[in-house]
């Protein structure tokens, strides 16, 4: 399986992530590279109630040797 389709899976992992606004549970809208480091990603959460967005730098997670 390609490292894109291991980061789409993660759309449906329950996030504890919570909105700001209305604390319904946000759900990952997109999972991309950050600019700054190839070790990174930016993950944008967004709420289904009230549709605030969030986005965040993580490290990136070891597939395991997964090749893309």
């Amino acid at each position: 399986m390609s490292l894109q389709g291991e980061r789409q899976k993660t759309h449906d992992i329950p996030t504890s992530i919570v909105c700001w606004r209305c604390h319904a549970p946000m759900k990952i809208k997109t999972i991309a590279p950050a600019m700054l480091s190839p070790s990174l990603d930016e993950i944008v959460y967004r709420c289904p109630g009230c549709h605030i967005e969030r986005k965040q730098t993580v490290m990136r997670a070891d597939y395991g040797g997964i090749a893309p």
